[in-house]
């Protein structure tokens, strides 16, 4: 996402600290069999149960944030395993993080300002070929939970949300590394403050309770006392990670049944990475995080043997996220019922699903966007404190409901405040022709149109009462029924049409 002819694109690599080496996946693992809904083997498609469409929605609603039409139809020709391997493809690129951008759209982002940066990112999950390294780096943003509230710099931010991208499909090894240096994170758990004498706590705890061990873990409060020793000294300056060997307390540290020798000097700063070490030996740490990332990607509450075994298998893959995504994503549990439509959508999922499914990613003013967003729940890049958000069901409620709805009223209806009839920055960001879309797909008759949203946006899975009541909304205005015709009524009926299918419960299901 650089300035390449005017125009926001990608940039390649950019490194992560250097202290980020080792970890490297061993592969491996037995195989678990038994329930549908916890076999890890393989899904392989048959006559009764074929690679379709609503499974390759499936999967790109849970490695990405939601297929266009001809995408899907892609998937579903190309077969399950290519497809899973389509997502798995993931570069090693960063985003800018500070300056002014120019979209693909005209639109112009400020990435100096909360506002810029939000508008950015979510720019990038609805226009990013590589939609799993978004969708990673949004679990990843939620799992270490930071916010400018408290860093204030939202070129920071921009700097995490680089470096999950870079180790998203790492090994975790790398990305607690990686964090435990990250500037954002220095300034958000206060450790660029901790040194000898005044040992600031904040961190050594949470990268056991919150990043990798889970409340109750197994760790003691003595542990914590000598987590923090160890990351004295890890700081920050200019906004680059610094490591400040004065400041180090150079004692010997009893950490999680591990003596780590105190050093002095440079040689100080590998105390910390000892701490992670010592983690990562740790049962509970691949518990903790197998079964958060379960939970996102797949369904919620699996059984304590299943995320044992999967936990052992994540441990002798060195903690290589790559193939535990893969391992999920391939999975006969993935494609079981208790998977399939069980998630609520998070408000990314909500807005980024919705502007992908109607083909509408240049065609939106992300700034809009992003200030709708906003009011959803889910303060993007500014989380109010550092153990996350809630999921599921807790994304519905009556203020979140309201704007849930008028995101999609002022999508798809012909609004001027809407987002697609918008003169920004002296580009016109033309509304969606809904009338040319159904003619080029042959459709005509109200039925067909309502038909065809209804597979497109939700697999036909509706009440025939529902389906119905659409048909019937086509043909009636508040005079009463009037003769169907696509010239004269299409665009304000198809939109309405699509504004209503995003209104049903089903809709919100992932």
């Amino acid at each position: 996402m650089v300035m390449q002819s005017g125009k926001l694109g990608f940039s390649r690599h950019v490194p992560v600290p250097s202290l980020l080496k080792g970890g490297q996946s061993k592969g491996g693992g037995q195989t678990i069999t038994g329930d549908p809904s916890e076999d890890l083997s393989p899904w392989q498609p048959t006559v009764s149960d074929p690679w379709d469409e609503k499974k390759a929605k499936h999967l790109f609603r849970r490695a990405g944030f939601g297929g266009r039409p001809d995408e899907i139809k892609t998937l579903v020709k190309i077969g399950v395993d290519r497809a899973v391997d389509l997502f798995l493809i993931v570069p090693n690129f960063t985003i800018p993080d500070q300056g002014t951008h120019i979209l693909p759209t005209g639109e112009i982002l400020n990435l100096d300002f909360y506002t810029g940066q939000v508008a950015g990112w979510l720019y990038l999950m609805a226009n990013s070929p590589w939609q799993l390294q978004e969708k990673m780096s949004l679990f990843f943003h939620d799992h270490y939970a930071t916010g400018i509230n408290k860093v204030r710099y939202s070129q920071l931010m921009g700097k995490q949300i680089n470096l999950f991208r870079q180790t998203a499909l790492g090994t975790f090894r790398n990305q607690l590394i990686g964090v435990s240096a990250d500037p954002a994170m220095l300034y958000w758990l206060d450790n660029r403050l901790s040194r000898r004498g005044k040992v600031n706590e904040n961190y050594g705890r949470e990268i056991m309770e919150l990043f990798s061990m889970g409340v109750n873990g197994g760790y003691s409060e003595n542990d914590v006392k000598a987590s923090a020793k160890a990351f004295t000294g890890w700081t920050n300056f200019l906004g680059t990670f610094y490591y400040r060997s004065s400041y180090h307390d150079t004692s010997n540290k009893v950490f999680l049944g591990k003596t780590i020798v105190g050093r002095s000097g440079a040689a100080g700063i590998r105390e910390g990475i000892e701490v992670i070490d010592q983690i990562l030996r740790q049962k509970a740490t691949a518990e903790f995080m197998v079964r958060k990332i379960w939970e996102w990607f797949v369904y919620e509450k699996p059984s304590k043997t299943f995320i044992s075994k999967l936990a052992a298998r994540f441990m002798a893959d060195g903690y290589n996220f790559r193939t535990l995504m893969e391992t999920i994503f391939r999975s006969k549990a993935f494609y079981s019922a208790r998977a399939m439509k069980k998630l609520v959508k998070n408000p990314v999922e909500l807005v980024i699903g919705a502007i992908r499914n109607t083909k509408q990613e240049k065609q939106v003013s992300y700034l809009r966007v992003a200030n709708r967003f906003l009011n959803m729940g889910w303060p993007l890049l500014n989380f109010a404190g550092p153990d996350g958000l809630p999921d599921g069901v807790d994304w519905i409620n009556s203020q979140n409901i309201i704007n849930r709805s008028n995101f999609a009223a002022e999508l798809h209806t012909n609004s001027t405040r809407g987002y697609l009839h918008t003169i920004f920055s002296g580009y016109y960001l033309s509304r969606k022709d809904w009338v040319s879309e159904v003619r080029s797909l042959g459709l005509t008759t109200p039925t067909q149109i309502v038909d065809h949203y209804l597979r497109d946006l939700l697999d036909s899975e509706v009440p025939a009462k529902v389906r119905t009541d659409l048909i019937d909304y086509m043909t009636r205005r508040d005079t009463g029924r009037f003769t169907w015709n696509l010239t004269t009524y299409g665009q304000l009926k198809i939109s309405g049409l699509v504004y209503l299918i995003m209104n049903l419960p089903e809709y919100h299901m992932n």
